[in-house]
């Protein structure tokens, strides 16, 4: 992430805080409307590489709520690297789980910022990203996607203290799309999807550059963790699970499933 993209990006989140449409951005989550509970108890993450989703960073989070080694993070869209560096900060100053960014005067936010010190050349750039939207008294209701709803998401914590001792200030974030080639040097024994799947039900060809990155970047016996947030059909979710059958095995969840990759 270098000062010209956090500049690119700031002036993209103002056009959408006035209700504009900006062509490759768009709003992100503000807390997770998953399960996340179910679907991760029974894999152990204790010393695992993972590669999770950002999004939210309630992938991320849990993750490192469950002791893994490291956790990478990647996301189509770059403006959830800034709000990782927003939660994270919102845990530890305020020792709240989510920031209040409904705060109209961003009052709020200007008084967690006044308790940041930026760790690394990230949270500089994070926080350089906030403060102008914070002396410009932003309207953040465009920037969140569904905002006003009730999250039906769970999550392993609950309370800011909870998490607060395993928060990782040295993010590496990946801005890449699945559905398009990844070459990334590092495996991992752990990726989290959520339900990125779900926006290639009916194209055979994501799908199966989604499985071409993924059998490359899991290793040996390693697990991708999925869920599925929007409907589709029997035909659509068989011809998913045929494509990913030349490399993984596939375990229904309650919540969600898993392909976990063959040892061949």
């Amino acid at each position: 992430m270098t000062k010209e993209q956090m500049l690119k990006d700031y002036l993209v989140t103002r056009c959408m805080s006035q209700g504009k449409v900006v062509d490759g951005y768009h709003s992100i989550y503000y807390k997770t409307n998953e399960d996340i509970i179910d679907a991760y108890l029974d894999i152990d993450f204790y010393g695992k590489d993972v590669l999770s989703v950002l999004a939210s960073s309630d992938h991320v989070l849990t993750s490192d709520f469950l002791d893994a080694k490291k956790t990478d993070a990647f996301d189509i869209n770059r403006l959830t690297f800034y709000y990782y560096y927003l939660r994270i900060w919102t845990i530890e100053y305020m020792n709240e789980l989510y920031p209040r960014v409904l705060d109209e005067d961003c009052n709020w936010l200007k008084l967690l910022l006044s308790k940041v010190t930026p760790r690394n050349e990230q949270e500089q750039i994070a926080y350089n990203f906030f403060k102008q939207h914070a002396l410009l008294e932003t309207d953040f209701t465009s920037f969140f996607n569904d905002l006003y709803k009730e999250s039906d998401g769970h999550t392993l914590y609950t309370k800011a203290e909870e998490i607060k001792d395993v928060i990782n200030p040295e993010l590496t974030f990946y801005n890449i799309n699945l559905f398009d080639r990844v070459d990334l040097d590092n495996t991992y024994d752990i990726v989290l999807l959520s339900n990125i799947l779900d926006l290639a039900s009916n194209d055979k060809n994501k799908l199966i550059q989604a499985r071409d990155n993924l059998q490359r970047l899991v290793r040996k016996d390693g697990h991708i963790i999925c869920s599925r947030l929007f409907p589709i059909t029997k035909e659509e979710r068989k011809l998913e699970k045929e494509i990913f059958s030349d490399y993984f095995d596939f375990e229904q969840k309650e919540k969600g499933y898993v392909y976990i990759k063959k040892n061949k």
